[in-house]
């Protein structure tokens, strides 16, 4: 019983370290935010921080992002984000952590997001 105990804390360990040299060497990066479907059709995930990025979900697995609501906290595993205002990226894995609500999101990112044609609030 001990050696099986062992041997699965084993895997664990080098299942955990090759899911992070997979996201370290293949360019991949971790986002946790909150969701946000734009007017036109774009999906976007607010960072904790307010910064919001758009992301292409075409060959993402996980959540179905046409069911999450506006402001549920949600990780995306994704490319390297493109500097633009809002960012873009695109996603490979989605998952929804939490219920959220559209007033989890910073009132400040939704306004310049409405500024610039993205969200009307």
């Amino acid at each position: 019983m001990k050696k099986i105990l062992i041997l699965f804390m084993v895997f664990v360990v080098v299942a955990i370290a090759v899911f992070i040299s997979f996201l370290s060497f293949g360019g991949k990066t971790i986002i946790t935010g909150y969701s946000l479907r734009c007017d036109n059709g774009s999906y976007m995930i607010i960072e904790e921080g307010g910064s919001p990025i758009r992301y292409n979900f075409d060959k993402a697995v996980g959540t179905n992002v046409e069911k999450l609501e506006q402001g549920d906290r949600i990780l995306i595993i994704s490319d390297l984000i493109n500097e633009s205002y809002p960012g873009s990226t695109s996603a490979h894995l989605i998952l929804k952590l939490s219920q959220g609500d559209i007033e989890d999101i910073p009132q400040e990112t939704l306004s310049q997001l409405s500024e610039l044609g993205w969200h009307i609030q």
